[in-house]
């Protein structure tokens, strides 16, 4: 490159830096001249309240499924979903030709193991009378002791063979009452009064027995308990030591809105869970007689637990407080204060209480309808546009370097 180009470039660079920094300091003066002044608020009563929210699943007291014994084609379902049942009532009937084969084979059972029990002591009692009367005959000479140790093997086998066929016989009486169960079990009636969640089967349709299946069986029904309802709720470990059983909850429904229920916390799991590299725990919260007639099963419901409220209290913004320390005398641990300015600008020393969601509680130091400055948010600093103009500058000599 020419030293007259280069001469041209370093000319043209000097004069945008020039340019710039006649812009940057018009800017400047603009900015100061519309500085936002303070807004002037006042100081009013109002309810501060500490609580903590969370988010679950509304959940019935308990569900049960209603699984048969036996197995067979279903025959009739006698109720419908969503329809309240007391306990005892009918629900579904499954063709009894099954089970009743089951309950006749059983039956057969149990009679070939009494015959074969009554032979093997017939057996063993008619060895027993002659093993008796050899060893009389033993005793004048007339058989020998062979004999009679052979015969008293006989009765021991005898005897160990009659306990076994006791023991079979019981065994198939057990099985015919499972069998007679399995009978009864074709008329399936409700075990507990509550509402039908879910009707899982049709008539024609074939069912697994639950005892026998290898799967569990077949799910006919499943009822559940709506008169009490809870939420479930997973609780940040931040706010579940303010937790305590029996305090009172506030319930909201999104499917649901503008109306609110009540409840109350019933159980805090002693034990948390990671979920998402956060520690929750499980918070149990029993929702009130009118939330239950009205809440839904899987509906989504938002908790809120009030920890601490304090009603008719003094309120500012909390954007309106500045922190200041101060001396708490020779020996004591320093510590920090709070002002704010009236509408005049004075400084005016006060005591805090809560601060919440951008409220804070002032204790003393304002009275009612007194009137401070809340300082206006403030825009893009002039020492920010300095460092970006600095930056500027830097990137300017950078580049003319190059061309050396």
């Amino acid at each position: 490159m020419t030293e007259k180009k280069k001469r041209i470039l370093i000319g043209v660079g000097l004069a945008v830096l020039v340019v710039g920094g006649a812009i940057y300091w018009w800017k400047g003066r603009s900015a100061a001249k519309k500085t936002t002044p303070p807004r002037i608020v006042t100081v009013k009563r109002g309810d501060l309240r500490v609580a903590v929210s969370a988010t679950g699943v509304v959940e019935p007291e308990y569900i049960v499924e209603i699984k048969s014994k036996a197995s067979g084609e279903v025959e009739s379902v006698f109720v419908q979903e969503g329809e309240l049942v007391a306990k005892g009532k009918k629900l579904v009937k499954i063709n009894p030709i099954l089970e009743k084969r089951r309950v006749n084979q059983a039956l057969s059972e149990v009679r070939m193991a009494l015959a074969r029990a009554a032979a093997a002591w017939s057996k063993s009692t008619f060895a027993a009378a002659q093993l008796k009367r050899d060893r009389k005959l033993l005793k004048k000479g007339l058989v020998s002791g062979d004999a009679v140790a052979t015969l008293s093997k006989e009765v021991a086998v005898y005897t160990g063979e009659g306990m076994v066929a006791n023991a079979q016989v019981s065994k198939a009486k057990e099985a015919l009452k499972e069998a007679q169960d399995r009978l009864t079990e074709t008329q399936i009636v409700a075990p507990v009064a509550g509402t039908v969640l879910n009707r899982d089967v049709q008539p024609g349709q074939m069912v697994a027995s639950g005892t026998n299946s290898v799967n569990g069986g077949t799910t006919l029904l499943r009822i559940a308990n709506l008169k009490q309802l809870f939420i479930r709720v997973k609780v940040d470990e931040a706010d579940v030591a303010k937790l305590r059983r029996a305090q009172k909850a506030s319930i909201t429904a999104d499917a649901m809105p503008g109306k609110a229920f009540t409840g109350s916390v019933l159980r805090i799991a002693p034990r948390g869970t990671v979920e998402s590299n956060v520690t929750v725990f499980e918070v149990v919260v029993a929702v009130d007689e009118k939330g239950s007639a009205v809440l839904k099963p899987q509906m989504s419901a938002n908790v809120e637990v009030v920890i601490e409220e304090r009603l008719n209290v003094l309120l500012v913004p909390q954007r309106a407080l500045q922190r200041v320390a101060g001396s708490g005398g020779a020996g004591k641990r320093e510590r920090r204060g709070y002002v704010v300015r009236d509408a005049g600008g004075k400084k005016l020393t006060v005591r805090v209480g809560r601060i919440v969601g951008g409220q804070a509680e002032i204790i003393s130091g304002l009275q009612e309808g007194s009137r401070i400055q809340e300082p206006a948010r403030q825009k893009r600093s002039a020492m920010d546009r300095r460092g970006g103009m600095a930056a500027s500058g830097q990137n300017m000599r950078r580049v003319m370097g190059g061309m050396r």
